[in-house]
């Protein structure tokens, strides 16, 4: 599986591959072999990298990661590449002054963080959804009014089914 890794304004493209206690980790086409053991509940690593020993310690706060490696800390951002790309293929529908926020791909309703009647800008997240493991927030990509909400939390949905849809 491939995601797309942000640190400090900076994408890339990374694959894992577990092999037997070893960690081959493709970055942008470069391939490392890492020696791994967590050490702490998934949040303390110890890593083997070419010859030198590192130790990182991983915080998860919503979508935003910090990742500290030696004591060096950096914010990351992590999404799954095919899940990017969907995104980037979902157009919001904008029809006689309304915006149906529909799902980009199968997946389980998290949270709806409007109700019908609030007022909502450009750009605010309405809905959460997990699809592959990963949590992702929609957002309303007009100003309006939340006319109809067609999802509650635990819901399952499909791709393209409409979720919320926000009026003039």
């Amino acid at each position: 599986m491939s995601y797309l890794v942000t640190i400090q304004d900076t994408t890339y493209t990374v694959s894992l591959d577990d092999r037997e206690g070893k960690v081959a980790l493709r970055i942008d086409g470069r391939t490392l072999e890492i020696d791994m053991a967590s050490i702490h509940e998934d949040r303390l690593f110890s890593l083997l990298v070419d010859g030198r020993s590192y130790t990182a310690v991983a915080a998860t706060r919503g979508e935003q990661r910090e990742v500290k490696v030696n004591g060096v800390s950096s914010e990351v951002t992590v999404e799954d590449e095919q899940l990017a790309r969907l995104r980037g293929q979902v157009k919001s529908r904008r029809r006689a002054g309304s915006e149906q926020i529909k799902a980009p791909m199968p997946g389980r309703i998290v949270y709806v963080s409007v109700a019908v009647g609030d007022t909502v800008e450009s750009g605010q997240g309405v809905v959460v959804i997990e699809a592959m493991k990963m949590e992702n927030e929609l957002h309303a990509h007009a100003g309006g009014t939340v006319k109809d909400i067609r999802v509650g939390e635990g819901d399952t949905v499909d791709k393209n089914d409409v979720l919320v849809v926000i009026g003039d």
